[in-house]
């Protein structure tokens, strides 16, 4: 990629174009992942009266006052809560109402609920009744995205290898827009999250169409601010997204302006030229000249004799490709097997982490568009932490501390939610903060440890757990809902099982320092 950088040149007007374009991409990106926050937001509810002659009269304060059973959310911090899925029986009452008795000795779930629509914004929640044993479903929206992002980074980058990454991103654009504006026509969760399966396999497209674009045109010492733009330019759009879901107050009108976003990157199709590398790649190279004659003009570049330039470039570039290798004979090679297990464990806790704590920042006591937006505001400095990181500090302390210090902050924002907001909220920040600088450290880690032939399904198999940890973190707040301490054992019997793996290893390590070992073959090519 470095010949072809080299014959474009450092970067100019065409980098800046495109470097916008993964900008804007970030907003119908960003904004589909999340709004599933505002869309589903939690609405406090209790079971309704029953629609009975001698209750008519009653107040909704009388009802719940009567009827409904208190419970402690907390048990750090007691704060009794009327009950959302129980109630207590009606056993017995006279005509007029004067005298209605509750069996208080048990409870009974819920038939219908009651919602304060008092609450600022629109939800889902009423309208589809996503409550206590049907509550799974709203985690279920969230993990739909990962579900359909991990499927779209195979499916389209496939068909961006076979039909361009130009083409790719802009059919996505137009496919986020038509799938997502009909989700805002839903008429029940099931349609809407099929419709948001098929829109992330889209936002997929648009992510990964976008970085190849940009990666394949740029120096690779430039590369790590694409790393820079990705990871900013992501932080800043779901930073407006609380005060546009505020504003619009409407979860169908917001899932409608998330889905139109896409269109914000329609302009582009006028000046964004196809990847010179691979239209050489695939043998197209009158088009790769054009291609390439267009960016220098734009960049305002001395243009060469450029057929016999391209020439030398599906030369050189065919002599560069490497034979990739297959699963199998990758982890043959033990080095390489432990560094891909490490990277697997990496990935699903960094991702694991990072959206339990984005979901997690909604649930924290007071305002949820305030909470949100003040979360999310600490990723942008992390970003240029994270650039310093990159550039200066060894990728493994760097990766074990951004990881220990984000666990240290999940662990204290499980003792203080329910107590103290502002505490919730800093915790909150402060595993933001530190999980941008690990991600920004995971990117570029993966990609060198492993070698050029194993790279790319290394970086596939590490992207594809990392979606796992995606797919299981929206359903941790239902895990604490239902039990409370769930979380907080399963962690301990983690650390007490990663003891035992760390001195087995360790004892085999010995071992093979003893009989020597000998590095394999594919690390020194």
């Amino acid at each position: 990629m470095r010949l072809i950088s080299g014959v474009i040149g450092p970067p100019r007007l065409y980098h800046v174009v495109v470097w916008a374009l993964t900008f804007v991409r970030a907003f119908p990106s960003s904004w589909t992942q999340f709004a599933a926050l505002f869309i589903a937001t939690d609405v406090e509810h209790w079971c309704s009266k029953p629609h009975l002659p001698f209750l008519t009269n009653w107040t909704e304060e009388q009802w719940k006052e009567h009827a409904i059973p208190t419970v402690n959310r907390s048990s750090l911090f007691p704060a009794p809560v009327f009950d959302s899925c129980q109630m207590f029986p009606l056993v017995d009452s006279h005509q007029n109402g004067s005298d209605v008795a509750f069996d208080h000795s048990r409870t009974v779930p819920c038939e219908a609920w009651s919602y304060n629509e008092s609450s600022p914004g629109s939800s889902a929640v009423p309208e589809w009744n996503l409550v206590c044993e049907h509550e799974w479903q709203r985690s279920m929206m969230m993990s739909v995205v990962f579900v359909g992002s991990l499927v779209g980074s195979l499916l389209m980058g496939h068909l961006s290898d076979r039909f361009g990454r130009r083409t790719v991103f802009f059919g996505s654009m137009f496919g986020v827009a038509l799938f997502g504006a009909v989700g805002a026509l839903s008429p029940s969760v099931h349609w809407y999250n099929a419709l948001r399966f098929f829109t992330c396999i889209c936002i997929a497209g648009i992510q990964t169409s976008s970085a190849a674009l940009l990666a394949e045109i740029l120096d690779p010492r430039y590369r790590t601010f694409l790393n820079l733009g990705y990871t900013a330019g992501f932080a800043i759009p779901t930073l407006f997204l609380p005060g546009v879901a505020y504003l619009l107050g409407n979860w169908k009108l917001l899932q409608l302006v998330a889905a139109l976003s896409a269109l914000a990157c329609a302009p582009f199709m006028f000046v964004i030229q196809e990847s010179p590398r691979w239209l050489i790649t695939t043998h197209q190279e009158e088009k790769a000249e054009r291609a390439i004659r267009k960016i220098l003009t734009m960049n305002r570049r001395l243009i060469p004799e450029l057929t016999s330039v391209v020439h030398g470039l599906v030369v050189e570039v065919q002599e560069s490709l490497t034979v990739a290798l297959g699963p199998l004979e990758i982890f043959k090679h033990r080095r390489i097997r432990r560094n891909a297990l490490l990277l697997f464990v990496v990935w699903f806790c960094d991702n694991f982490l990072m959206f339990a704590v984005i979901l997690g920042a909604v649930d924290i006591k007071g305002s949820q568009y305030v909470n949100f937006a003040v979360s999310a505001a600490a990723e942008i400095p992390a970003a240029l932490v994270g650039l310093v990181l990159v550039y200066y500090c060894s990728r493994r302390p760097s990766q074990v501390a951004t990881l220990l210090l984000a666990g240290a902050a999940a662990v204290a924002a499980q003792f203080s939610y329910g107590g103290i907001p502002y505490m919730s909220l800093s915790m909150s920040m402060a595993g933001r903060f530190v999980l941008i600088m690990s991600a920004s450290v995971k990117w570029v880690w993966t990609m060198e440890l492993f070698p050029t032939a194993a790279r790319g399904f290394g970086f596939a198999a590490c992207f594809t757990v990392g979606r796992v940890g995606g797919i299981v973190a929206p359903f941790i707040s239902h895990l604490v809902s239902q039990s409370p301490h769930a979380s907080f054992l399963t962690g301990m019997w983690w650390l007490q099982r990663l003891e035992v793996i760390h001195r087995r290893t360790n004892r085999q390590s010995v071992k093979r320092i003893k009989k020597g070992g000998i590095e394999p073959e594919i690390y020194r090519t």
